[in-house]
């Protein structure tokens, strides 16, 4: 019995909503398992970075931990008291430490640093190299510029030990300069006449300058505008011995050039050995920095990729 067209129109309409709630329901399922999918991926990813930013951590957690006890050990040794390294901000601030230690016991700073503080630093060139091979690869440069500057550090320091011992007899220098210098007059005594050849001898020149300020504005230009290190190193290895050990009882023999000098340097010498003073004073503040100048450019790289490491390492979490 037919039922007409109507029906097979209803018929169609059911089985295009069937086949259209079908095709719906394979798009959620394939939705579903993509989502699912990419949900799973991205967990994964999550805790492969945790994973990772762990690894980093305790890594950096390991390297803080020798770090402190052993390059901490020898930079207390070093400055002479408890001083975390990293609250310094320059490698000036380190020489500062450095030299104010130096002054608390000159006469055994020198033996100090090479018989206790040179060990301390081996020992930890060999602990914190010792890390390298373990180190994640986001650490290993920093780690290994931080492992190169350490020997580098330890020759720096050497040297600046071995400079210490000359510091006693350039301030031995320094005070005869002064000293012969403060009992320079127009008579002939020995130590005038002493102090007159010292002169001749620190200004090559000395004839051509006609008077006092002439020579103070020479002592001024090299001393404080040019290299008081370099012209003071030279004064006193050349001229030094010249005002030392003066024999205040000895008959004087003057030079042919006493009287001329003495006759336009006479009427303020008291500004010569404040000149001289000065040019000391800058050329020993001067060669402090030099002396440790290649100790501070290591220390300067252990800073530096010190720095690094731990901002590597806080940028991994």
């Amino acid at each position: 019995m037919s039922m007409g067209p109507g029906m097979d129109e209803y018929q169609r309409l059911i089985a295009e909503r069937a086949a259209a709630a079908k095709r719906k329901r394979n798009i959620f399922v394939v939705a579903l398992v993509a989502a699912l999918g990419a949900g799973g991926y991205w967990w994964k990813q999550q805790k492969d970075k945790a994973s990772a930013a762990q690894t980093v951590l305790d890594a950096a957690g390991r390297f803080a931990e020798r770090d402190k006890s052993e390059m901490g050990a020898f930079w207390s040794c070093a400055f002479g008291s408890d001083i975390d390294v990293g609250m310094l901000s320059s490698a000036h601030q380190i020489q500062q430490k450095i030299e104010a230690a130096y002054f608390t016991q000159q006469k055994t700073f020198s033996e100090h640093l090479t018989t206790e503080c040179v060990p301390k630093l081996e020992r930890a060139r060999a602990t914190m190299g010792a890390l390298v091979s373990d180190m994640p690869p986001d650490l290993k440069p920093s780690l290994e510029k931080y492992v190169g500057a350490l020997p580098r550090m330890q020759t720096g320091l050497e040297v600046y030990a071995e400079k210490l011992k000359s510091r006693g007899a350039t301030k031995d220098v320094d005070t005869s300069i002064a000293e012969v210098g403060g009992a320079f007059t127009p008579d002939p005594t020995p130590e005038s006449v002493a102090f007159e050849k010292f002169l001749a001898c620190a200004i090559p020149d000395l004839a051509k300058k006609k008077d006092t300020m002439e020579v103070l504005q020479y002592l001024f230009e090299t001393c404080k505008k040019g290299d008081a290190v370099a012209f003071m190193g030279r004064v006193r290895e050349q001229c030094g011995s010249l005002v030392q050990n003066v024999d205040k009882d000895a008959k004087p023999a003057p030079s042919k050039t006493f009287k001329a000098t003495v006759k336009k340097l006479s009427d303020d010498p008291s500004r010569l050995v404040d000149a001289f003073g000065d040019c000391g004073k800058w050329s020993r503040k001067g060669k402090k920095a030099l002396d440790l100048e290649d100790f501070l450019t290591a220390a300067g790289d252990y800073m530096e990729s010190r720095g690094e490491l731990v901002q590597t390492a806080r940028d991994s979490m």
